[in-house]
């Protein structure tokens, strides 16, 4: 392991190696440098064989990947893809692999009724519209900064029929009772799996009591997307974060909440760095379903990351 990562918090540090003991050297070192940039298509704006040959046309150098379906390395530098019309167009969106794949396990379908539960800057929210236009979706964002940020996204990709709400989600719960059909839950977090060396401001806020923090917004989040969702529906709970606390944790606490009213289903990942939530942590054992969400094992162009998915079985 490279001595550069020591710059990071120790207390983060020692915390990685108990939660990853065979591949903590690997992950550390995953913070040493940027992710290569990636992008996946806006199908509401183009398809895919116009796509390749607009990208190509405009002498855009790409990889495109199996899965996620529709996604792509970009081999220019950014900044320059950034001048090109494809990008200001909106016929792309740029967005880490990880962060792409909580909307494809959530599998919106035309017709239904969807939250984004915390949805600014609107890469997620675009994403559902850009699989499912014929779905009603409702974006919820509480901060003024991002919730104009999310207009100015859902404009340039052609989502302008996305309701947007300047709320905290964590009222959902009155304002749209038994709603939604599904739910994302994109929830804040401790950002473990965006720290950078380079970049201090990256992880100079992280403190354990940061991560307790979290875990006390995310929990209420949950509680009011219960009541948000409908009998049968779905809700799709992902963090950027490795710590257990605001992921298994989090969703053994949910499902222990609602005994009975909630249903762990499993999260199918095709790739090899997606590996089975941990099922105890600190002694503490948690349901065994935990085995059934996904880590996402951080490497060169993805981010450590987090999914489950859940079922509401009953009111």
């Amino acid at each position: 392991m490279q001595e550069a990562v020591y710059r990071l918090p120790q207390e983060f540090l020692h915390k990685l190696k108990k939660i990853y003991p065979n591949r903590y050297s690997n992950i550390a070192n995953t913070f040493l440098r940027k992710r290569e940039p990636t992008f996946r298509i806006n199908y509401s704006k183009t398809d895919l064989t116009n796509l390749r040959k607009t990208l190509q046309n405009q002498r855009v150098r790409f990889k495109e990947f199996s899965f996620p379906k529709g996604s792509f390395l970009l081999k220019n530098p950014l900044r320059d893809f950034q001048r090109t019309e494809v990008y200001q167009k909106g016929l792309i969106y740029v967005q880490n692999l990880s962060s792409m794949l909580p909307v494809l396990i959530l599998s919106p379908e035309s017709g239904d009724k969807i939250l984004d539960l915390c949805a600014a800057p609107g890469a997620k929210t675009t994403q559902i519209v850009s699989l499912a236009s014929g779905a009603e979706v409702v974006a919820i964002e509480k901060i003024r900064t991002r919730y104009y940020k999310l207009l100015a996204n859902l404009k340039n990709q052609g989502s302008d029929s996305v309701k947007v709400f300047l709320l905290d989600s964590i009222w959902v719960r009155k304002k749209f009772p038994e709603c939604f059909d599904r739910i994302l839950a994109d929830v804040p977090c401790s950002a473990e799996g965006r720290f950078l060396v380079s970049n201090p401001k990256s992880f100079k806020y992280w403190k354990q009591r940061k991560v307790k923090e979290m875990v006390h917004k995310q929990k209420k989040l949950l509680h009011s997307a219960f009541f948000a969702l409908k009998e049968g529906g779905t809700l799709v709970y992902s963090t950027c974060t490795f710590s257990p606390e605001e992921n298994e944790g989090v969703i053994d606490w949910f499902i222990n909440k609602f005994k009975e009213k909630l249903e762990l289903m499993p999260v199918n990942i095709p790739l090899s760095n997606a590996i089975k939530g941990l099922t105890s942590w600190k002694g503490k054992d948690f349901s065994s379903d935990l085995r059934l969400t996904k880590r996402i094992i951080p490497n060169d162009l993805m981010e450590g990351f987090f999914v489950a998915k859940l079922k509401k079985v009953s009111v």
